[in-house]
């Protein structure tokens, strides 16, 4: 019996893929990369230069004096909502991850009964959207636990559901592992907490830091939870709505809140760019 083999492309053919492949990856980018350009553009004008045109140079010798101003002004409004949704952000990613290995390394390496379908009830919480819950979820947390305008009420349910996307990734990576080193391990008198701490956490930390990458971003963006618990503490997302309005005739100052409010995502994504170039995720993951 005979393989077919498909025919190899022509040199001509494989240098006009190439040729397309650079060309659309060039128009993507620079699709991608206009509205940062117009949001860095615009946060060193005067409202006046940005009525005129949003798409148009600032003026050299006031961009200076703007930039000052539109940031420092940016700066002061911002800066405790940045931090709190920081905070808000890490730790309820940080809980969601650690929540998420422990549970995963008992779905992969503890037998107990119904552990299948135990597993199955959580993924299916995955498919229900969170927005469904908040009828139930937002009295019960502020008015059953009093926990209104707390971080506790916020991380709450975030911690309650959020490792369920944590726990199936990590239980599949974990089911990739050769069962030989937990087994070596326990021979040699590992309890569950040294083997999590010495073996899981270093083999599964470039998915860890997946994960938390994800996870982060999620949350430090979200919108609709924040401004619903939270009066006094609120986070940034819903305070940019406010501001928005508070600077609507000084739209220099909004475009510099926009900027700053990405720093923390932009740290987020360089901490774990070496691990992108490198492959650590792709050779981690092996999904």
């Amino acid at each position: 019996m005979k393989i077919k083999r498909h025919p190899r492309l022509k040199s001509a053919e494989r240098i006009s893929l190439q040729l397309l492949a650079v060309v659309w990856v060039t128009v993507c980018t620079i699709f991608s990369l206009i509205p940062l350009f117009i949001t860095i553009l615009n946060s060193f004008k005067s409202n006046t230069e940005i009525i005129t045109s949003i798409y148009a140079f600032p003026d050299i010798k006031n961009a200076g004096a703007n930039l000052a101003y539109n940031y420092s002004a940016a700066w002061t409004n911002t800066v405790r909502p940045l931090l709190r949704s920081i905070l808000t952000a890490g730790v309820g990613t940080l809980l969601n991850m650690a929540i998420g290995v422990i549970l995963a390394y008992i779905f992969c390496h503890k037998q107990f009964h119904f552990k299948e379908g135990i597993y199955i009830t959580f993924i299916l919480i995955m498919l229900i959207p969170s927005v469904m819950g908040m009828p139930v979820l937002l009295p019960f947390v502020t008015n059953g636990l009093g926990l209104k305008d707390t971080y506790l009420g916020y991380w709450l349910p975030i911690v309650g559901g959020g490792q369920v996307g944590g726990l199936f990734l990590f239980r599949t990576f974990f089911n990739q592992q050769p069962k030989s080193i937990f087994e070596s391990a326990k021979i040699e008198g590992a309890n569950d907490v040294n083997i999590i701490l010495y073996i899981v956490i270093p083999l599964a930390l470039p998915i860890m830091l997946y994960f938390f990458v994800g996870t982060f971003a999620s949350e430090y963006n979200d919108y609709l939870w924040p401004s619903l618990i939270f009066n006094d503490k609120q986070t940034l997302m819903p305070m940019i709505l406010s501001l928005s309005e508070k600077f609507n005739r000084e739209q220099g100052v909004v475009y510099a809140i926009y900027i700053i409010a990405c720093i923390p995502l932009c740290f987020n994504t360089v901490i774990s760019l070496k691990h992108f170039q490198g492959g650590d995720f792709a050779a981690g993951m092996k999904l």
